[in-house]
């Protein structure tokens, strides 16, 4: 039974052993690993400002910098637990699982079950894809790639190798801070996706949203319309080398964008306040890597992306980021099916609206035990 879902970090898929409930047609498996992360932060503390991951945004924050800073993690650790139930109606899903990201708090990722193609609870946006992305030690794909989890209600039909999936999510509207004072967000209808994924070479998906204010908290009433489209891809270059990407351009997307959680810090957001209306905000991501499996245990890949928003430059949005560009580079070592060393170089530049530019290293080594 797979556990788990795709995985930019262990083995792409993990499977357990299952266990049958005495007298009933349910399978479960107990899965998850423990990871520790070991970093070095050449010139600004990329965890800011929490202890694990890693943030460009922390280069739009001077109190970051460093001289040199050491920190050990293990927050990314996960549990997840998964049934399968055989009915009359076919094969009936649920999985759950959590970690402790990103301050050590146990947190909800996944919690929902899947019957004959419809899938109720919160799991990965039906607008990202797994295949134009690789494996990396950091979490999560690197800005500019669509990363987002939420409660949702889907559909998905098999076309032949192909899969078609429609959903209804959870829409959350992220209003860029500076209008904090004059805009409370509000959601009057949820998200629509809709994504075609053929095998693992090729992913299309779109989304339409309703951004909106709440006039009876603050002073600016109105709503605005979001929509995003993206392609990825995944090239093979011989039997050992793939060539992979993704591209994302949309409006009112930003929450989207690389950011699970973006509600809180509102580094992407997708509206910004001007003379009383609101105004979406274009966005454009996208990333390239090349990856290479040196043998069945050793693997290596490196990449680039870069995230872009385009928000007013008449000053008062001056210490937004404009652009972030992202390098990575590794190689991973799965030691068993079970355990994986890995060691990966990042390099973050970030230009914000007002223009100045910073930019940051950072040396990661990843320590991960499957159960």
């Amino acid at each position: 039974m797979v556990t788990g879902e795709p995985s930019r970090v262990g083995p792409p898929w993990n499977h357990r052993t299952t266990i049958n409930i005495p007298g009933t047609k349910t399978d479960i498996a107990f899965g998850g690993y423990l990871k520790l992360d070991a970093t070095y932060d050449f010139d600004y503390d990329l965890s800011a400002p929490y202890d694990a991951g890693t943030d460009p945004f922390a280069l739009l924050n001077p109190s970051n910098e460093t001289d040199g800073r050491t920190h050990f993690t293990a927050y990314e650790s996960r549990l997840n637990f998964r049934t399968h139930t055989r009915t009359d109606y076919g094969k009936l899903t649920t999985f759950l699982e959590g970690h402790f990201m990103p301050d050590g708090d146990f947190g909800l990722r996944h919690a929902y079950g899947e019957l004959n193609g419809f899938l109720a609870g919160q799991t990965w946006s039906n607008f990202m894809s797994f295949v134009g992305g690789t494996r990396t030690l950091a979490l999560g794909d690197p800005k500019g790639y669509s990363f987002d989890r939420n409660p949702q209600v889907r559909y998905t039909a098999q076309l032949g190798a192909g899969a078609l999936s429609f959903a209804l999510e959870d829409s959350e509207t992220v209003i860029a801070r500076q209008a904090n004072g004059l805009a409370s967000a509000e959601s009057q209808l949820p998200d629509l996706t809709v994504r075609y994924e053929y095998k693992r070479n090729f992913a299309l998906s779109g989304l339409v949203r309703e951004l909106s204010s709440n006039g009876n908290v603050n002073s600016v009433d109105d709503n605005a319309t979001g929509y995003g489209v993206q392609a990825q891809a995944s090239l093979p270059l011989g039997a050992a080398t793939h060539l992979k990407g993704s591209v994302t351009y949309g409006s009112g997307i930003g929450n989207y964008m690389g950011n699970p959680g973006n509600t809180g810090h509102r580094n992407a957001p997708d509206v910004y306040v001007e003379n009383g209306e609101l105004e979406a905000i274009d966005s454009l991501g996208f990333g390239v890597s090349l990856n290479h499996n040196w043998s069945t245990d050793w693997f290596s890949s490196i990449g680039y992306s870069r995230l872009a928003q385009d928000l007013p430059d008449d000053g008062a949005y001056d210490n937004n980021f404009d652009t972030v560009d992202y390098v990575f580079a590794n190689t991973l070592w799965d030691v068993t099916s079970r355990v994986m060393l890995g060691l990966e170089y990042q390099y973050a530049d970030v230009e914000n609206v007002g223009g100045d530019s910073m930019d940051a290293s950072r040396l990661m080594a990843s320590a991960l035990f499957h159960f």
